[in-house]
């Protein structure tokens, strides 16, 4: 049985560790946090949606830098869009493959529309409508009318031109669900050890050496520093080596000093804001029924469950550097959409950061670096994209054929 170690207990990380081990690999998890899903994929937007080219909003803050490498990625062209949205539908399918057969529960929504606030952005749509449906994706433009009448709490006096309307999309909670695939991943034999920071990994002939050490939890407690069962405390102080037949880094902006080179990766923020949905008998419509998308706001509207959760913000900065969220603006745009919808006396606020290459395409399949695979950069789409890059990753580790050509989406793009 080979051996496999996955850097990084994010949705990337958990679902990788469950495909390994699902097709018989043995696998360990170093996680420098207590818990699965506590940084990036935390408080991630609900969202699980089908890539479309061309939705993005230009106007996200970031760097000249940044805006001259998108630029330049954009003119490469290249087949890395298409096998973007190919996977993207492919691993939409295997989460609802993986909910049903292991019975996970994330409290799942279906459906998903997509703002077109005014004629501008209704024009843009319609001609890119058949380039979509050319990709597979099963997509409509569909009246306001008919977007009001999906979801019935839309603000009646907010303008809506028309809407998009995306059968394949649809929202859930990431973290609940990756919280769920690590106990299938450990009844398949993968173990989690948490409170472990990778600090190098040495390549040879014989395979990789892996060097870890214990991270003390932080006094004060956080968001995700609950204990759950099977995680690995207490640990041996001081630096362990472990060796592995392959390493896969699934943990973003910090794989670049595992991996032994410079990747051009930018930092994406994201806030969020999550209450409990307003429960009134004389207005059952009241917050959105799955998920609703604003790309001139920049922001989402998904439904959990019996919550609301609404993500925005987005800025890309640097590495290293850090923003302040507005969590004001999460809340008009909330107010503009689904008014008086949700407990505003029980906010949670959230902040994400992740990775981010030049043309936000993730950076999928094998590295310079025998043996040493990557999961990273996937942007805004993580949740959407992360049960299928798992599958085919874990497939190419084995050797087999995977479900999904990824060629386009490798390291060698950005060199």
């Amino acid at each position: 049985m080979r051996s496999v170690a996955v850097v990084g207990a994010g949705l990337a990380g958990v679902t990788t560790a469950y495909e390994l081990a699902a097709l018989g690999f043995k696998v360990q998890v170093f996680e420098r946090g207590g818990s699965v899903a506590e940084q990036a994929s935390f408080a991630s937007s609900a969202l699980l949606s089908p890539y479309l080219p061309d939705l993005t909003d230009a106007s996200i803050p970031a760097p000249l830098g940044f805006r001259l490498r998108r630029w330049r990625a954009g003119r490469k062209g290249g087949d890395a869009a298409s096998q973007l949205a190919a996977l993207s539908l492919l691993s939409l399918a295997r989460t609802a493959e993986l909910r049903r057969e292991l019975g996970l529960d994330d409290e799942p929504s279906q459906g998903l529309l997509i703002a077109l606030t005014d004629a501008k952005r209704f024009a843009a749509a319609e001609a890119r409508l058949e380039g979509w449906k050319t990709l597979g994706v099963q997509v409509e433009l569909i009246e306001a009318g008919e977007a009001r009448l999906r979801e019935p709490g839309l603000n009646a006096e907010a303008p809506l031109c028309a809407a998009l309307a995306l059968s394949h999309g649809g929202t859930g909670n990431a973290r609940l669900f990756a919280q769920q695939l690590r106990q299938q991943a450990q009844r398949r034999g993968a173990s989690f050890r948490f409170h472990s920071t990778v600090r190098a990994i040495a390549v040879d002939g014989a395979g990789l050496t892996l060097r870890y050490e214990y991270t003390p939890p932080m006094e004060a407690p956080t968001r995700g520093s609950e204990r759950e069962a099977g995680d690995t405390l207490p640990q041996l102080l001081g630096p362990q080596d472990a060796r592995f037949d392959a390493v896969v880094l699934c943990n973003g902006l910090e794989a670049s000093a595992l991996l032994g080179q410079r990747l051009p990766l930018s930092a994406q923020h994201e806030a969020s804001v999550t209450a409990p949905l307003r429960l009134l008998e004389a207005h059952p419509d009241l917050g959105p029924k799955a998920g609703w998308v604003d790309p001139s706001r920049g922001l989402a509207v998904t439904r959990t469950g019996q919550r609301v959760r609404v993500t925005g913000g987005l800025a890309v900065t640097d590495a290293r550097a850090r923003v302040s969220p507005d969590f004001e603006a999460l809340h008009r745009g909330l107010q503009h959409w689904f008014p008086g919808s949700v407990l505003h006396s029980q906010v949670q606020q959230g902040q994400s950061r992740r990775a981010l290459s030049a043309d936000g395409l993730p950076l999928l399949g094998a590295s310079s670096r025998a043996g040493l695979w990557l999961n990273l950069s996937t942007g805004g789409q993580g949740w959407g994209l992360a049960c299928g890059s798992a599958q085919v990753l874990a497939q190419l580790i084995a050797g087999q054929a995977p479900a999904q050509d990824i060629g386009a989406l490798g390291q060698q793009r950005l060199a």
